[in-house]
């Protein structure tokens, strides 16, 4: 189900590395696409790194570094970014 067909705020299910993870989308994003590549990459991440916790940074400078290429020269908005991280946070 794409969160796109879903309300703003609502919560939806998604899972990551084998985990579950409950949260809220902001309407416009297909959360589940979303995971399904943080998996991905964590997954890739993961093969070459000590533990989860070094797989997961490496994964996030990955993500950052591919989305902060697709922005150019304009960078990422820092509000989105702390939006980001709280969502992580909160998981």
């Amino acid at each position: 189900m794409a969160i796109k067909d879903m309300r703003a705020g609502e919560a939806v299910t998604i899972k990551i590395l084998g985990k579950e993870y409950r949260v809220r989308g902001d309407g416009d994003t297909d959360l589940h696409q979303v995971a399904t590549y943080v998996d991905g990459v964590l997954r890739e991440m993961n093969r070459g790194a000590k533990d989860t916790q070094d797989a997961a940074i490496l994964a996030a400078l990955n993500i950052a570094s591919e989305l902060m290429g697709s922005k150019g020269s304009t960078g990422v908005p820092r509000a989105r970014v702390q939006e980001l991280i709280d969502l992580v946070d909160s998981a």
